[in-house]
């Protein structure tokens, strides 16, 4: 990647998590970088964040709206298996953690009742097909094509399924100094309650991830199990800290 492109992180909920976040900040100082996780004026946040030239890196959880498509912008997302994305996006909400996802979640107390959130339903789909309004969404029958189309947009795709590997590709991607991933995911799978409930919910995210996972998998295979790139403290403090360390050992 040209040193002087921007990098956008399109941040699907419940995919990625607060280890991705981290390594961009690790990565990126904070005058270079611009979270937007309010769909408040996006468009307008997105083009001054694109055509600000001290910001490389735009993250949030955004879809793939067409003043990304259009700029030269290097554009990177995450995906998970959509079943366990909707499995773990209703726990979330569940716990009502604030005053949103209380009124989000009122009168919903089981799957069944999660399938009538129109915020839970294929938002894989949703993110990738461009759509901001979830209800205009739902109602246009050619959004899984939309979606699998923006795929040439995609300039790298990873999967939590594969996070290591994922990062690892990420990182010689976008040049990154500090690929150092953090265990993601650590529950495993689990046997799935109500399967008929949650693919409901994702009819279209699961020919989606299917798709995704035949087109952009098979570049992860390099990089399994490679050495993560950390990067090192400056030299004097590693010459203080192997001082201290020398002196411990009399």
């Amino acid at each position: 990647m040209s040193k002087s492109k921007k990098l956008v992180f399109i941040h699907i909920p419940k995919t990625a998590g607060t280890s991705l976040r981290l390594l961009l900040e690790s990565n990126y100082p904070e005058a270079e970088r611009a979270a937007i996780y309010s769909h408040q004026d996006l468009d307008e946040n997105l083009t001054k964040a694109l055509a600000d030239p001290k910001i490389k890196c735009i993250y949030g959880h955004f879809p793939l709206r067409p003043v990304i498509i259009d700029s030269d912008a290097t554009v990177v997302t995450l995906l998970r298996e959509p079943i366990a994305r909707s499995i773990s996006h209703y726990n979330h909400y569940s716990k009502r953690m604030n005053e949103k996802h209380a009124k989000l979640m009122e009168g919903i107390e089981s799957p069944e009742d999660f399938t009538k959130l129109v915020q839970s339903n294929n938002r894989q789909t949703a993110f990738l097909s461009g759509y901001l309004n979830q209800k205009e969404f739902l109602k246009d029958s050619e959004v899984l094509n939309k979606a699998l189309a923006n795929f040439d947009r995609l300039d790298a795709v990873g999967f939590t399924a594969h996070y290591s590997a994922s990062i690892a590709y990420f990182g010689e991607v976008l040049d990154w100094k500090n690929t150092q991933a953090e265990h993601h995911n650590k529950g495993g799978s689990k046997p799935v309650s109500n399967p008929d409930i949650w693919a409901a919910m994702n009819e279209y995210d699961l020919p989606l991830y299917a798709a995704a996972l035949e087109r952009f998998a098979p570049t992860l295979e390099a990089y399994r199990g490679r050495k993560p790139r950390v990067p090192r403290d400056p030299l004097p403090e590693r010459i203080v800290n192997y001082l201290r360390a020398l002196s411990s050992k009399f």
